[in-house]
């Protein structure tokens, strides 16, 4: 089912959280992510975000580096 114009335009009014963005990828998705950034380097995880979302800055690249980098370091 599509989404009614009122949800699309209320989305729109939304800023962008790259948390939230990542949150609802697939399994597969995020984990093409992680090993991006963890495996292949910072630069192959900027160019798959940026890929994934047009809008991101590399303020937005940042952040989630950051968050992965977190959930790593507490989840061992």
């Amino acid at each position: 089912m599509l989404p009614s114009l009122h949800t699309v335009l209320k989305q729109a009014e939304q800023p962008f959280n790259i948390i939230e963005e990542f949150a609802v990828l697939d399994v597969r998705q995020k984990i093409l992510l992680c090993d991006h950034l963890f495996i292949e380097g910072y630069h192959s995880f900027e160019r798959t975000v940026k890929l994934l979302w047009t809008r991101t800055s590399e303020r937005d690249v940042k952040k989630l580096e950051a968050f992965l980098r977190l959930l790593k370091k507490t989840a061992h």
